[in-house]
């Protein structure tokens, strides 16, 4: 699989206040039963674990959750910007709380990063298309893949709605006559007409383009006559639809595409377009569904407003629409409310417009897998699967919420609501940011790889995105909130840092791997080094959380024989002070992973570690960048996206060395229960008592000794431990035993020395 580029050369490095942890190479499964499922549970087990976690959660910086509607705001149908509080549970008090499910959100996400789960809650709703192409292939690889999209004629014509299908009836068709003599005649069934043109006596109501209020519009018009002095075909004399009956059609002005809401800055467009009227010719072209429900998918702010249908778009009877001549056939792919209008990237050359998910290799998003994620958290398929492969699973841990311990006379940052700063959505179609850029790029503009490039072969998504720390008192304010629009402004209320709550987390049958996953997360959270992230404004440095803990295990045997401790309820359970569960995991995700070494040297791991550290880049490394920047901008120029410079690893932001790595991606196996093949003999990690691993069997020795007047039968079993750097032996008091030579299986280690193991029981699972 592809590689982000180690080191992006400081010329092409962009910044940002996020980053990402490189997808795995593999999905790495959980403990499974031999029939390929989980374990019941409808039982405690003896040799897994249950119990809870006592943890104290400190702000690091300022925290903010917002509040649910209450039933009569929701009536009222309030927005969210106008609900500033911190979420509560209790109405007269309003304390605040955290929820569960945003602890428990956290959580999976950080388990699924360093237990190589599966990719598979990303939404495929989101259709992506080409934006910017005004440059020449020569400077930007994406300007020469949209040639090979962009059609070589646009045609107009008007929107036909029959049944659940959507139809074009075209527009007539004016035959010209070029004025050049060495260009042939040609016709066209739209043309361009230039703003000054247009009479203020025959539009009085026509909004122009720098008009205050500003909007798209459609206008009966006529025209004297068409002539096509150079490239584009030019209407003359646009005026009212009486001047002249043979020459009718409508004026459509388009976006007139300022950058921002300023009134005194000025469009860059100066032409609007003239349709022709409807064509005497019947015929029809039917759009094809896929385009529809991509442009419906895809709708933009701009195309959900004025004259705009909020769920439709531009998807209305008789609306004037521009399309590409079908080549074969009376279908239609390509359509938009103006010329210019969005193409989508299909890499794989059927039309259909790329998601995300494309961009994710398969063997990532297989949903029938079970990874270590599902088994904790649970799961449910969301396709029927198969009846060897389990539809779904219960959870094994429950996350309370967190309550507020500390004084509730001070815990706010201010005694009012604030405004943040504007943080728009995430803008995915930013290519150099989104996509792998493999080294081979070496990050140059006219190199990179984007969404017309083939999924997998050439990129992939750079991972999970995760957000920058900023210290504990980031600046998070808009600086002028009054100047702002009130439909991007919000009001919030948040928590300062320093502030105390306290949750428990109660866990059922985990095993000694599953446990250590999430006391990994534990251990990192409650280290000084690093920090957590948690509810909104992530961007700005907001949501920063350390979290103490405190594991408690039970013993469920005195649990359900004892009722009483002295005067005391029997609760049988116990305070581990020094849990070592990590160990399980790290062993289990290298021997997994066939990797030596420590488990937080993986790039990957490392990456994350990067990403949560508490230390983080210096602010200016950390903004976004800016479309309009006055001072100190990147490349000196105000837009600092024109160049499209690429996103390094975080380890590089970091000033981590990361040597490129040329290993090849492990084989996935597709077989139920396969498990990985044997370590080389200097491959080794370190063992200890109760791990569970994997053995290859490489002899059986059948035996008969003698117990006083009895004669025993016993099978000594000889195995190859995956990693370990000796044979281990164990008797088995039966002649005949359920496995063969070569087989791999699942053993328990008695007794361990450092890298090697000494005794072992093998587990026998129905």
């Amino acid at each position: 699989m592809k590689k982000h580029i180690r080191k992006v050369a400081e010329n092409r490095k962009a910044i940002a206040p996020y980053n990402f942890v490189e997808l795995p190479d593999q999905v790495v499964t959980a403990q499974l039963e031999n029939n390929g499922k989980l374990y019941n549970n409808d039982r405690y087990y003896v040799d897994r674990h249950t119990g809870r976690i006592e943890c104290t959660l400190t702000t690091s910086s300022p925290l903010y959750i917002r509040r649910g509607f209450t039933p009569e705001e929701f009536q009222e149908q309030r927005e969210a910007k106008d609900c500033p509080d911190f979420f509560y549970i209790d109405p007269v008090t309003k304390k605040p709380v955290i929820p569960g499910s945003s602890l428990r959100g956290m959580l999976r996400t950080l388990i699924e990063i360093i237990s190589y789960s599966k990719i598979s809650q990303v939404s495929d709703y989101k259709r992506l298309f080409f934006r910017a192409v005004a440059t020449s292939p020569e400077e930007d690889s994406l300007a020469e893949a949209y040639k090979q999209y962009i059609p070589s004629k646009i045609n107009a014509g008007y929107l036909k709605h029959d049944g659940n299908s959507w139809f074009i009836h075209p527009a007539r068709n004016i035959d010209i006559k070029s004025q050049s003599r060495d260009r042939k005649a040609s016709s066209t069934s739209f043309a361009w007409v230039k703003e000054e043109n247009l009479s203020s006596a025959d539009f009085p109501q026509f909004k122009k383009f720098d008009d205050p209020g500003y909007l798209p519009q459609e206008i009966p018009v006529s025209f004297q006559n068409i002539k096509k002095p150079k490239g584009n075909y030019i209407a003359e004399d646009v005026t009212v639809p009486e001047k002249y009956p043979l020459n009718q059609g409508k004026l459509v002005a388009s976006g007139n595409m300022k950058q921002n809401d300023d009134p005194e800055s000025e469009s860059i467009r100066t032409y609007h377009c003239v349709v022709f009227a409807p064509s005497s010719n019947p015929k029809k072209y039917k759009i094809d569904p896929d385009a529809i429900d991509n442009y419906l998918n895809a709708l933009t702010e701009f195309q959900k407003q004025t004259p705009f249908d909020e769920k439709f778009g531009m998807l209305k009877e008789d609306r004037p629409v521009f399309y590409c001549q079908p080549e074969q056939g009376d279908i239609v792919t390509l359509f938009g409310h103006s010329p210019y209008f969005r193409i989508p990237y299909s890499p794989n050359g059927d039309g259909k417009a790329a998601t995300v998910v494309d961009f994710i290799p398969e063997h990532l998003r297989d949903d029938s897998v079970i990874d270590i994620a599902d088994a904790l958290f649970g799961f449910v398929k969301r396709d029927k699967q198969p009846e060897e492969i389990q539809q779904s699973c219960a959870g094994r841990i429950f996350v309370s919420d967190a309550t507020c311990v500390s004084s509730s006379d001070d815990i706010f940052m201010t005694q009012g609501v604030i405004i943040p700063k504007i943080l728009a959505s995430p803008k995915p179609t930013t290519y150099q940011h989104y996509l792998v850029q493999p080294q081979e790029t070496n990050a140059d503009k006219k190199n990179l790889k984007h969404y017309a490039s083939k999924p997998s072969e050439e990129t992939v998504i750079r991972g999970h995105k995760l957000y920058w720390h900023k210290g504990s008192y980031p600046d998070i304010q808009h600086p002028n909130p009054n100047e702002a629009s009130d439909t991007q402004t919000t009001q919030i209320k948040p928590i300062k840092s320093g502030v105390h709550f306290q949750f428990t987390i109660h866990f059922e049958n985990l095993s000694n791997v599953e446990l250590g996953a999430l006391m990994w997360i534990f251990d990192i959270a409650q280290n000084n080094r690093y920090r957590l992230s948690l509810g909104m404004g992530k961007p700005l440095g907001m949501g920063a959380v350390k979290i103490e803990n405190n594991l408690y295990l039970n013993k469920r045997k005195i649990r359900y024989t004892k009722l009483f401790n002295n005067n005391y309820w029997e609760t049988a359970e116990s305070l581990d002070d020094n849990p070592d569960y990590q160990q399980f995991f790290e062993n289990y995700m290298l021997e997994k992973l066939r990797q030596t070494g420590e488990f937080k040297d993986i790039p990957r791991i490392k990456m994350l570690l990067a990403m949560l550290s508490w230390e983080s880049p210096a602010l200016l490394q950390t903004r976004y960048m800016e479309i309009k920047r006055e001072k100190n901008s990147l490349d000196g120029e105000p837009n600092e996206y024109k160049t499209r410079r690429v996103l390094p690893t975080p380890l590089q932001v970091m000033g981590i060395e990361l040597e490129e790595d040329t290993t090849p991606s492990p084989s996935i196996s597709r077989k139920k229960n396969h498990a990985s093949p044997i370590l080389k003999e200097n491959q080794r990690v370190t063992f200890v008592n109760g791990q569970e691993v994997e053995a290859k069997v490489i002899n059986l020795e059948k035996q008969q000794v003698q117990q006083g007047n009895k004669t025993k039968l016993k099978t000594i079993i000889t195995y190859q431990i995956q990693g370990s750097d000796c044979k281990s032996k164990e008797e088995v008091n039966k002649q005949e035993v359920s496995i063969s030579v070569g087989d791999i299986v699942t053993v328990k280690i008695e007794k361990a020395q450092g890298t090697s193991v000494r005794k072992v029981k093998r587990i026998e699972k129905s």
